[in-house]
């Protein structure tokens, strides 16, 4: 009798602690993660992003009853092809805990390949290379695209065919040169202020970042290249 008692009451007490609560598989984890994160990258990135939550420290999740929600903990703007994403689990909007989950992103662009065998010092074409989309998540700040062909830019090395054209292995006309004149635009809240004749104190592509001296004041600074021979400076 004392047996069945004790037994009813660890079946009451069991019932007690379930109720109001859910049960999250791992797979659900990981697929609400990975497209956490595809959403976000995709604003940072060109091309397309995928993500893969390698692995969870559990088979299922057991929360609160309620809407959930994740929301990334740090990181959010840089990717890397592995890492441990932090994330915060939230149930109603209240926080209940944080996981820690490996995971792979791999980020897929349009970029230039070499079409065929490429040797050092030839000079890339539209002949000599094609546009492909490929896994760039080891090298994406050094790929190149197709309107990188408008400028003379030759090889520094031997390319083979299928291999993405690496931008440190080659070499092309700057759209601002070194001890150029330039034009500077200063810029503040989106709107330009000012502009001044400088000279470039480092070679630069567009997008890319170098030193400009102001010619009466010598004074410098650093402006990104939006242009032939033109830099812009956020004040």
């Amino acid at each position: 009798m004392i047996k069945k008692i004790l037994t009813t009451a660890l079946i009451m007490t069991i019932t007690t602690l379930c109720a109001g609560a859910q049960v999250v598989s791992s797979a659900e984890v990981k697929a609400s993660v990975a497209k956490l994160f595809e959403s976000n990258y995709k604003k940072l990135v060109k091309g397309d992003v995928e993500v893969k939550i390698t692995a969870t420290p559990f088979s299922e999740l057991q929360l609160p009853d309620g809407k959930i929600t994740y929301k990334i903990n740090g990181n959010a703007d840089k990717i890397l092809p592995r890492d441990i994403k932090r994330i915060d689990v939230y149930v109603n909007n209240s926080f209940v805990r944080t996981l820690n989950l490996p995971a792979q992103t791999i980020v897929y662009r349009d970029v230039l390949v070499a079409g065929d065998f490429i040797s050092r010092e030839q000079t890339l074409t539209k002949e000599c290379t094609v546009i492909k989309k490929m896994d760039v998540s080891m090298r994406a700040d050094y790929v190149l695209d197709e309107t990188m062909l408008e400028k003379d830019i030759t090889a520094k090395k031997a390319f083979q065919k299928g291999e993405i054209i690496d931008k440190r292995f080659v070499k092309m006309k700057p759209d601002v040169a070194r001890n150029s004149e330039v034009r500077v635009f200063f810029v503040s809240n989106g709107s330009v202020m000012i502009s001044i004749d400088g000279n470039a104190l480092a070679d630069g592509m567009i997008g890319d970042y170098v030193n400009v001296e102001n010619k009466n004041y010598k004074r410098v600074y650093n402006g990104k290249v939006i242009g032939e021979n033109r830099v812009l400076v956020n004040i």
